[in-house]
């Protein structure tokens, strides 16, 4: 705070006590504004601490604030004396407590997190019967979540919204379901006696209206309000504020329009812009409004850049004012040939800054966490310490990544992807040459059990095959050896995974991976920046408790799944450590921090200013609630039912221009002294992007202002495209004698003396075992002739993937692309074992059971098992359970599995699906040949015998309200069948690729690559 006020602070600390709106820009001081009026009000007009009510918006802003008003009052008000501050959350809660059971929250009512929210909503959609909504579809989690954000932002609630009848637009389709599923988690949060975050603010507007005298009780005990960041606020928020504080009451607010970085989850600037007309004075006057334009965080250049960006927010406000017009500041645009370059110029300004700046004054922040990536290893290679801000950035470095790997694996042995991340890693050093023996062994003992649900080899066969390294005769010895210490290793962890703590397990991890030597053994920069990642990671999960019941390493890692999707953590501003580190963060997360040197990376078209998948049209997505109903309505852009879609998309895309240079000026305004800002003509994850980049409109407004120095400009000709993305250290060969480095190799000596002359022996014998090796080589036959090509394989569900989207189907199969793990497909095969199980008369997978302990058991697929239970299946014995059968066709091999056939003479194929029948005929289309091909390998005798009666096959739906769909396979709808199988498998031939936009889009692994998906899910 300072100690004299300039004039326009003097302004507000002196306001009388009236309603005020404080526009504060960026870096203006206004947190010290506030408490010097605090001050001001206990010091010289004589109001009582306690009678000060300030209210900001995330936890560690609340903390700061009262650190900074204790700080100014000091000895001006007796010990133990202080005003009430908390976040706009926690005052609805804070009077809930008190009065809550007067609308029925109970005193021990929990609030629960957005990320718990995600979980609970995920719990809810596996037991109701939504046709529309699948609930491994993130997407349509998101639809939930953001419905009902919206409707509590507006004090709402789902039965407030009618249904027309008929509907009016496509959208009413979706947003019936979604109001379903609402109805159903609001009962599912009154059985669990739990509240969120909306239900906190909805309930308190409720009784404050309900209950006058409450209010005016409340409205009694304050004397002045103070409300920081308002701009950040919902309409459901202001509203209560009124009930409590109209009509005259001394509140202040302060806020920037041009800071309004949260429109995404229902923060309204017109809260900030309207509030004098919100809350008048005692005369009825539209209260004052007086600004806050002096900048004091950052030097003139910097002012000046960030008053340009401002300038394309079409904001009102005055523009800042530097504090000393004399002294500089450095401001500098630069492009590369690709990011790998871009991330090593980043790496070595910082290096050359460092002789100038402590490491923790610089920061490189990023609109999108995917671009995190590169720069951090590229200053990590560069030894400069790293600190990771963001959960979704932390679980992508190494040592992290290396932890949450083991963590999945010891709770799905299935894992594939963590096993392969352990297997590769720096402890057991193998390579896919060792892995092939591992997958020839398993594919070995399955051969005969590959089936049309697992197009890839069951994956718990390949950790299997880690207990059989003996058996693996062509196996090199190292990686035997490597095998055999991770199988122990393995079996010692989870051991310990069954009666530990989470943060202990986390820490036996590391202790038996030899983590925490692998640190010690780097260089002083890495090793800071690994240690800070993984205590970072160890307060996560020390901190994290489940919603109910004891935590469970599932819970957790579902935990973790949901917060690395969950758009809630950027709510709050990252809490540095406060160690000497670079930061690498997102802009919202860096709202409210502010650095001496600032870069900016990943400056492109599309990236920063970010492009939209879809805007948020009511009459096109029934997740936006629809504009009759908002209590901004008269603010919004001025959509209609009766203009075309691209006409209200026009007015849509003009707001979500305003918000994407609300959060440019906000990540300008974060540097003091020097902003870098930088973009490169390739991008990618690993490999690169399709096209290259262009400079987005955000680096053309900087590069081209006066004040800017442009070190490099895009050329005039697209540099060649590199086959990847991946940052590699480009320093000297190891050192054949000290690998692991001199540190390293002196700490082993001083450890184990005689370390270095064992080491000398071993590299003269490896010397000589070289040169009789590349004798070897030279001794090798000529190689034999190419085997003659195996015959093309597909198995049903490929030919089901076909028939939804031959695009699809050529990424999964044949240009194979990355696939997402699914939640819900390992949801589906725990759930097709337990009914194997139940089948061949063994004890079905506990996993299904019911838990007392496990708040989101049926998130593991409760609902689906207990809907095979109730189905009239669970009572009959089949006759054939999980038949493989394998059948040519027109050259090409189709392998499937059945679930079970049901009859001696007559026979039933019956299919277990874990969720509903999807209402889109195209899906159903193509879900179809599934039993078409089954149907196929009955009466052609694939099966191993033919049926000597009829053939009926049955898709068995185990969601909600449990569904059969069976159709009789007679003559002519097996000739049907054949026609269809048979252009599918002509299609798949001859390399059809098209795609086949339909509701399937919404889960599809490949729908950030496809654009024709992607218009069809933008509407």
């Amino acid at each position: 705070m300072n100690p004299v006020p300039v004039p326009e602070q003097l302004a507000v600390v002196e306001y009388p006590l009236a309603p005020l709106r404080v526009a504060a820009g960026a870096g203006t001081g206004k947190t010290a504004t506030i408490a010097m009026r605090i001050v001001r009000l206990v010091t010289e007009l004589g109001i009582e601490p306690e009678s000060i009510l300030s209210i900001t918006f995330t936890n560690k802003a609340a903390a700061e604030l009262a650190d900074r008003i204790r700080a100014a009052l000091g000895t001006r008000v007796e010990g133990g004396r202080e005003i009430e501050v908390h976040t706009y959350h926690g005052f609805a809660h804070q009077i809930l407590r008190e009065y809550g059971a007067l609308v029925g929250v109970e005193r021990a009512t929990q609030v629960i997190t957005p990320t718990f929210s995600r979980q609970l909503i995920e719990v809810v959609m596996a037991g109701v019967d939504l046709p529309s909504l699948n609930p491994a579809n993130r997407a349509n989690v998101d639809d939930i979540r953001s419905l009902g954000s919206a409707l509590g932002d507006n004090l709402l609630v789902p039965d407030d919204i009618a249904v027309p009848d008929p509907a009016p637009h496509k959208a009413w389709e979706s947003r019936t379901s979604l109001l379903k599923a609402l109805r159903a988690y609001q009962h599912e949060k009154t059985r669990r006696g739990v509240v969120d975050y909306a239900d906190l603010i909805l309930a308190a507007h409720r009784l404050v209206e309900s209950y006058p005298e409450v209010a005016g009780e409340i409205r009694s005990r304050y004397q002045a309000v103070m409300l920081d960041e308002y701009q950040d606020t919902n309409p459901a928020q202001r509203e209560l504020l009124r009930k409590l504080f109209g009509n005259g009451f001394p509140i202040t607010a302060v806020g920037d329009v041009d800071q309004t970085i949260y429109e995404w989850r229902g923060a309204s600037s017109h809260n900030f812009i309207h509030f004098p007309s919100h809350f008048r004075t005692t005369a009825g006057e539209e209260a004052a409004s007086l600004p806050l334009t002096l900048n004091r965080r950052s030097l003139p250049v910097v002012v000046e850049v960030a008053n340009a960006v401002r300038s394309r927010t079409g904001s009102e406000q005055q523009l800042l004012r530097p504090l000393d017009a004399n002294i500089g500041g450095e401001v500098a645009v630069s492009w590369h040939a690709d990011a790998v370059l871009e991330a090593q110029e980043i790496a070595r300004k910082i290096e050359e800054l460092s002789t100038q700046y402590q490491w923790k004054q610089m920061a490189v922040l990023f609109r999108k966490n995917k671009d995190m990536t590169l720069v951090h290893d590229a200053l990590r290679a560069a030894g400069i310490p790293v600190e990771v801000a963001n959960l979704g950035g932390l679980l992508a470095v190494p040592e992290v990544a290396d932890l949450h790997a083991w963590l999945r694996l010891l709770h799905d042995p299935e894992d594939t992807p963590a096993l392969f991340r352990i297997l590769f890693g720096a402890r057991y050093r193998l390579g896919m040459g060792d892995l092939v023996h591992l997958t020839r062994w398993a594919k070995a003992q399955n051969r005969s059990q590959i089936a049309d649900e697992d197009v890839e080899l069951p994956l718990n066969t390949l950790l299997e095959a880690t207990d059989h390294v003996d058996e693996l005769a062509d196996l090199r010895s190292p990686a035997r050896a490597a095998l055999g210490t991770f199988r122990e290793e393995y079996r010692r962890l989870l051991v310990d995974a069954q009666g530990v703590s989470l943060v202990e397990l986390c820490r036996r991890v590391l202790d038996a991976t030899g983590a925490w030597n692998d640190l010690a053994a780097m260089p002083a920069s890495s090793q800071l920046s690994a240690r800070l990642n993984l205590y970072r990671f160890l307060d996560l999960a020390e901190d994290w408790s489940p919603l109910e019941g004891a935590p469970s390493l599932q819970a957790f890692l579902s935990h973790l799944g949901a917060m690395a999707e969950e758009k809630a953590e950027e709510l709050d501003t990252a809490r540095l450590s406060g160690e000497d580190a670079v930061t690498l963060v997102t802009v919202h997360r860096a709202k409210g921090l502010e650095w001496d040197v600032v870069f900016l990376p990943a400056v492109y078209q599309k990236n920063f200013p970010a492009g939209s998948m879809g805007f948020d049209n009511p009459f096109t997505k029934g997740r936006v609630l629809p504009y009759e109903y908002r209590l901004d309505r008269e603010w919004l852009p001025a959509i209609d039912s009766q203009l075309s879609d691209d006409e209200n998309n026009d007015l849509l895309r003009e707001q979500h221009e305003r918000q994407e240079w609300r959060i440019a000026y906000v990540a300008t305004t974060r540097a003091k002294e020097r902003l870098f800002v930088s973009g490169a003509s390739w991008y990618g994850r690993t490999e690169t992007n399709r096209r290259p980049s262009l400079p987005s409109e955000l680096w053309e407004v900087i590069a081209n202002h006066p004040a800017t120095r442009v070190d490099s400009r895009p050329p005039p000709r697209h540099p060649p495209q590199p086959t990847v993305l991946r940052f590699e250290h480009e320093g000297p060969a190891p050192d054949p004698l000290f690998a692991d480095g001199w540190e390293a190799a002196v700490r082993a000596e001083i450890e184990s003396p005689g370390t270095a002359e064992e080491t000398a022996v071993d590299h003269e014998l490896f010397g000589v075992r070289k040169q009789e090796f590349q004798q070897m080589l030279f001794d090798l036959p000529a190689p034999l002739d190419p085997l003659a090509e195996e015959t093309p394989t597909s198995s049903v569900t490929g030919l089901v993937t076909f028939a939804s989207c031959p695009l699809r189907y050529h990424w999964s199969e044949v240009d194979r692309l990355p696939r997402i793990s699914s939640a819900a497909a390992r949801r589906g095969s725990l759930v097709h074992r337990a009914i194997e199980l139940h089948n061949r008369g063994q004890v079905p997978l506990e996993d299904l059971e019911t838990s007392d302990t496990d708040p989101l058991d049926a998130y593991e697929g409760t609902s689906s098992w207990n809907g095979f239970q109730k189905s009239r299946f669970a009572e009959v014995a089949p006759a054939m359970i999980e038949q493989p059968f394998q059948m040519r066709w027109d050259g090409l091999d189709i392998r499937g599995r059945i679930d079970a056939i049901y009859g001696d003479d007559d026979w039933e194929i019956v299919d277990f699906k874990t969720g509903s029948e999807s209402p889109d005929p195209a899906v159903r289309a193509a879900s179809l040949v599934q039993l078409q091909a089954y149907a196929i390998a009955a009466s052609e005798g694939h099966l191993g015998r033919h049926p000597t009666g009829t053939i009926a096959v049955t898709f068995a739906y185990l969601g909600a309200n449990g569904s059969e769909v069976t159709y009789q396979a007679d003559g002519e709808w097996l000739a049907a069948a054949l026609e269809r199988i048979d252009e599918i498998v002509s299609g798949i031939n001859r390399g059809a690729n098209q795609p086949t936009p339909s509701l399937a889009c919404h889960g599809c692994d490949f729908l950030h690559v496809c654009p024709t998906g992607q218009r069809y899910v933008g509407g």
